[in-house]
């Protein structure tokens, strides 16, 4: 182990030498390829476009591989679950604009895997040439309705994406089948409302949207002053599968969920800070929805010194259910985030019966390189609840004897862009097993190592 942790810090450390080293050596002769490689690329997409008039064409993609090193993930060492995962991601764009007012997208995507274990089977990490998006944007002609209306098959994001976002650090990703209405009379409001069906994954045939699985939303984003954003929501879903169950014995039934809260994020001299917070009501198979969610950071970065140094912390909360017999459903519904940032990069936790606590420290080594440090103290809202993972899949069943401390985890990271088309990410995540893991069965630490080159024309 203590090899294997030398070998991956090396390798973060000789990213962080390699970038450093280019952009002070005068000339560089690596970095004169990868930039005559951009001007290449930049070429090549002016001949492949067209421009005439009013009709412009786009044609760009991605190609992405990550290797993942997994260790331990099942928190045995007894057990072979240890695999290392080859994931491959290809895109394909075609983006075709007629006039001032009328686009259309369409974007196909291949995703493959390849492992020793059933892991390259499974739909979160395969979905062989399918449409990926696919929508059409109409804006209003008039000046006096400042609108603009999307239908098809699209991405939602909005804020940080810890409730609704693309989950593009997965090999498939997250999209809906969704009508879009945005309304923007001037630069710093603009007021987004959406119907939205999301698209699971189908290996066997074409993905299509989940009909029993609506989503509606309201988004507000406000600009008040420089370097400030003030976001207002409201999300409503509703699952039409009456296969729900409830808390009380043999009860079944749908959910009618509703999400409201804020988002506040801002930046003063070298102080940059956030608030976001959101509160859940309505039915869940006939139980009555109390969850809340919470999240605070705070970041500084110290001036007049190498590498720009950034201590920064976070507090994060997702309620979990007390009492699994009250007819009060208390676990938050994370809906559909984009949680692998957030709460560990090993994906073990989402914002459902969660306490996390973080210390983290960035350095800039070079312009377009970030190196960060990232400590993470996790423990259950309540042992009442389960341990959910990043999916919001139960990890560990509840256990009322149990204790509460999940455990921690310690992520590594190097976040280089190395040209305007080409970037890499290197990573390693060590979690420590706490005392509720070691209550509920195995509890061996787990391991993390992953390297992601991505390459986008």
């Amino acid at each position: 182990m203590k090899k294997f942790l030398a070998v991956i810090l090396v390798s973060i450390l000789s990213v962080a030498g390699f970038a450093s080293a280019e952009e002070t050596k005068t000339p560089a002769i690596a970095s004169d390829v990868l930039s005559r490689f951009d001007q290449m690329l930049d070429d090549w997409a002016k001949m492949a476009s067209i421009d005439r008039d009013q009709v412009k064409l786009k044609i760009g993609g991605e190609f992405r591989y990550r290797l993942e090193r997994r260790d331990n993930f099942n928190f045995n060492h007894d057990t072979f679950e240890d695999d290392t995962l080859n994931l491959f991601r290809s895109r394909l764009n075609f983006d075709l604009t007629m006039g001032s007012y009328f686009r259309i997208f369409a974007q196909g995507q291949d995703a493959e895997s390849v492992a020793s274990s059933a892991l390259d089977r499974s739909s979160a990490f395969v979905n062989r040439l399918d449409l990926h998006q696919l929508y059409a944007e109409m804006k209003s002609p008039w000046k006096e309705v400042p609108a603009s209306v999307t239908v098809g098959r699209q991405e939602l994001s909005y804020g940080d994406e810890r409730f609704v976002g693309a989950f593009n650090w997965s090999n498939v990703a997250r999209v809906f089948d969704a009508v879009k209405i945005v309304f923007q009379p001037i630069g710093w409001f603009r007021l987004d409302t959406w119907f939205a069906q999301v698209v699971p994954v189908n290996r066997g045939q074409a993905d299509s949207a989940n009909h029993n699985d609506n989503f509606y939303g309201i988004y507000n984003s406000i600009k008040p002053i420089k370097d400030h954003i003030f976001d207002t929501f409201l999300f409503i879903r509703h699952n039409r599968n009456r296969s729900l169950v409830g808390e009380q014995p043999g009860e079944r039934g749908q959910l009618k969920e509703i999400t409201v809260g804020n988002r506040f994020k801002g930046k003063k001299w070298n102080l940059d800070y956030g608030i976001e917070w959101a509160v859940q009501g309505g039915s869940r198979a006939h139980d009555d929805i109390k969850a809340w969610a919470w999240h605070n950071e705070i970041g500084y970065t110290i001036p007049k010194v190498p590498w720009s140094p950034r201590p920064n912390f976070e507090y994060n909360h997702g309620s979990g259910d007390h009492d699994p017999t009250d007819g009060e459903f208390e676990s938050f519904d994370n809906l559909y985030p984009t949680n692998h940032p957030y709460y560990g990069y090993m994906d073990f936790f989402s914002l459902r019966n969660m306490n996390d606590v973080k210390a983290g420290f960035d350095l800039k080594p070079a312009s377009k390189l970030k190196l960060s440090c990232d400590y993470h103290w996790f423990f259950l809202d309540t042992n009442q609840s389960a341990w959910f993972n990043a999916s919001q899949n139960v990890i560990r069943a509840r256990s009322p004897n149990a204790s509460t401390t999940v455990g921690q985890e310690i992520d590594l990271l190097a976040n280089w862009q190395m040209t305007n088309h080409l970037s890499l990410l290197v990573g390693f995540s060590h979690f420590h097993a706490g005392a509720f893991v070691k209550d509920t069965g195995v509890a061996d630490d787990a391991n993390f190592f992953y390297v992601q080159p991505t390459f986008k024309f």
